[in-house]
């Protein structure tokens, strides 16, 4: 299509009030499925929240869940309070890493990426300490109905904080995942590992999102991965229409 039809087209959909819909392998578009298809979700986990921006978004699919969020970088704390008083919903904001268990560790930050940084097994420059909690430990102690939806952006570390989730994983329905295609860390799993573990726990991938390719070859970097329960239905069916 020549660039000057694309344009009139883009000023006409704009002056009839029309919009694209968003691509399908976007987030929205991946909440949006899960919401259509009645996934019941009470409590939104949002591990690696930054300052609440993907929690804001999943309130536009579901407005009744309550929501935690953990974000350890004091850079995020007064972002996270306004956003906390803002919303209708229950919202509690965990000021601590989610982990394998409960205690203290390094946190590395990136200056020049508020939302980047990940936990750190030692002290090196730009790190801080932050206290840990893991994920059943702050399920019962905000006493959180489930079903469960947890997601992480948590940058290589998902093993930990799932492996601190046991209890809590047996009552999610939906885990949304930003998986790698390299071993960014020393215990990141890449994605078809991540896959394999979530299978031995009982879910499989519905949906991928968000694909990144890294700058340095521009080669599949990351993507969001949409795991639910084995056991739905439409697994049964293996039709493509």
């Amino acid at each position: 299509m020549e660039p000057k039809v694309r344009a009139f087209l883009r000023k006409t959909r704009k002056r009839m009030g029309l919009r694209r819909k968003p691509p399908r392998s976007s987030m929205a578009r991946g909440l949006k499925w899960l919401a259509d298809r009645g996934f019941m979700v009470e409590t939104v986990l949002d591990i690696g929240a930054s300052s609440g921006v993907w929690s804001k978004e999943c309130m536009n699919f579901f407005p009744e869940a309550q929501y935690v969020l953990f974000e350890p970088q004091p850079v995020h704390s007064e972002a996270l309070t306004r956003f906390a008083g803002s919303c209708r919903q229950r919202v509690i904001i965990v000021e601590k890493a989610a982990g394998a268990v409960e205690g203290r560790t390094y946190f590395l930050t990136d200056p020049e990426d508020p939302l980047g940084g990940a936990l750190a097994s030692v002290v090196s420059e730009n790190a801080i300490t932050v206290d840990v909690t893991t994920v059943d430990a702050s399920v019962t102690q905000f006493g959180l109905s489930a079903p469960f939806l947890v997601k992480l952006d948590t940058h290589g570390y998902e093993k930990s904080i799932l492996d601190g989730a046991g209890d809590t994983l047996e009552k999610t329905e939906v885990l949304i995942i930003e998986a790698y295609n390299y071993r960014i860390s020393d215990e990141a799993m890449l994605f078809w590992e991540l896959c394999s573990y979530m299978s031995e726990r009982g879910f499989r991938p519905i949906d991928l999102v968000d694909i990144g390719y890294r700058k340095y070859d521009n080669s599949l970097w990351q993507m969001d991965l949409f795991f639910i329960r084995s056991g739905w239905e439409g697994f049964a069916y293996h039709g493509y229409r």
